[in-house]
């Protein structure tokens, strides 16, 4: 394919850097039909797939989006920013596209430990909770995954110095990054019923095996809480039960006067 390509630009006199035409569309389509069916391409692979969609650069350019609503009421990342380091008491982010929110994630983080790093300043504190935390901070990663990792693991690492916090929650800590773990000083353990979750956090945070065998027997709301500085405890885990949220937020916001 390359070979009659570059026989039919200089059959034309013509150069890389030109607009692609009509004629040449539908010859690289000729071309590329008659490459996958000489070398017996599967019509399952990504070259097959390639190859066979070459007339779709002559279909007219998408019209820009018109403004809608949605459009108007969008937030940029300064707006979020000013949002978080504003009055609200939250702000909460749900964005369904995971390379989206990742990239959101990347700059948000690095926008604010670099102004703040800049200014030396500590406060407003902001804490960041990351749900689902196997996304932002997986252990075996590359891309935009690697990147998003390698940010939130320096806000944990670098952060409080400078007012801000990072909470993250997952079902699944074998997938998470060990270093971004390490970087924390209080934790919260459920049942872990796989024995290879008990050996990341008795490794991680020098839990003994013994006591996490414990969380198995555990019911709802039931948690075994460790920190290294906010129960006064160095590193001694407690049990504890917790209220369920609901009912508490329910009743709050049935105490409040209408």
């Amino acid at each position: 394919m390359q070979k009659e390509i570059t026989d039919y630009l200089l059959q034309h006199g013509l150069n890389e850097d030109q607009p692609v035409s009509k004629e040449f569309v539908t010859f690289l389509d000729k071309v590329a039909k008659d490459a996958v069916d000489q070398f017996r391409v599967s019509d399952r692979s990504q070259l097959w797939a390639w190859a066979t969609t070459r007339p779709d650069a002559l279909q007219p350019p998408s019209p820009p989006p018109d403004t809608t609503p949605a459009a108007k009421d969008a937030y940029s990342l300064s707006q979020i920013q000013q949002l978080i380091e504003g009055d609200d008491r939250l702000v909460c982010l749900s964005i369904a596209d995971p390379t989206t929110i990742k990239q959101v994630v990347i700059n948000l983080t690095r926008r604010l430990l670099q102004a703040r790093k800049k200014r030396f300043q500590v406060k407003p504190y902001i804490l960041f909770l990351f749900d689902e935390a196997q996304e932002f901070i997986p252990q075996q990663s590359s891309g935009i995954d690697k990147e998003c990792s390698y940010h939130v693991e320096r806000l944990l690492r670098q952060g409080r110095k400078y007012g801000l916090g990072a909470c993250i929650a997952t079902q699944r800590i074998a997938h998470l990054n060990t270093s971004a773990l390490q970087q924390l000083h209080t934790f919260f353990v459920g049942t872990l019923p796989r024995p290879y979750d008990r050996s990341v956090v008795s490794s991680t945070f020098l839990v003994d095996q013994g006591i996490l065998e414990k969380t198995l027997e555990f019911g709802p709301g039931e948690w075994l809480l460790a920190s290294y500085i906010a129960t006064g405890m160095e590193n001694v885990p407690i049990f504890l039960r917790a209220d369920n949220a609901e009912t508490e937020v329910e009743n709050h916001l049935a105490s409040i006067p209408k």
